[in-house]
């Protein structure tokens, strides 16, 4: 289930399959509690605190995602889990933050990477032409053949579609070239 259809889930008050399809990112909590001085009830009072706070802020008319609801969550419970510590006073807050093992700091990295990727193609996909995001997307995301596509879009022949595709993801390059060198 993508993030999208998760958010639509909530909206519509079918949290069910919302959190199962959630509850997939448990162990990343998990872990997180456990190595910060927590056990397991901690860990999943913690998940389930972070999941209705992500329901509430999704069903506010004003919540705009800027990250994968993974990514969400996950910074959710890393700020309940510091006031927890702090409540509990077993650890000051300098040493949560200079606690992170070198393997969370580089997952971390990582799925920060992940997400400028991904804003970055958004971007330029939202670029292009309507016609070329229309393809990109039928392509990439529907992963429609593009028999079908030249049918749903009125091209001649599978051909002519895949012509297109060529030169809608030359443009995209362009775009992305444009960008990396108007930033250096």
């Amino acid at each position: 289930m993508t993030d999208q259809q998760i958010i639509e889930q909530i909206r519509s008050n079918r949290n069910d399959k919302a959190f199962l399809a959630l509850y997939k990112h448990f162990p990343m909590v998990r872990k997180l509690v456990l190595t910060k001085g927590g056990n397991l009830a901690d860990a999943e009072d913690l998940y389930q605190e972070a999941l209705i706070i992500l329901c509430r802020k999704i069903n506010e008319t004003d919540f705009k995602l800027t990250a994968q609801l993974s990514t969400y969550l996950y910074s959710v419970c890393r700020f309940l889990w510091k006031d927890e510590l702090k409540k509990r006073k077993k650890f000051q807050f300098a040493d949560f933050e200079t606690g992170i093992d070198q393997g969370e700091e580089d997952n971390l990295s990582e799925l920060v990477s992940q997400e400028n990727n991904i804003k970055l193609a958004e971007k330029i996909v939202n670029e292009l032409g309507e016609r070329c995001r229309e393809l990109l997307l039928l392509f990439y995301s529907r992963t429609m053949k593009l028999t079908e596509i030249a049918k749903k879009m009125g091209y001649n022949s599978e051909n002519t579609a895949k012509n297109q595709k060529y030169k809608c993801l030359e443009s995209a390059k362009l775009k992305l070239k444009e960008l990396n060198q108007t930033t250096y």
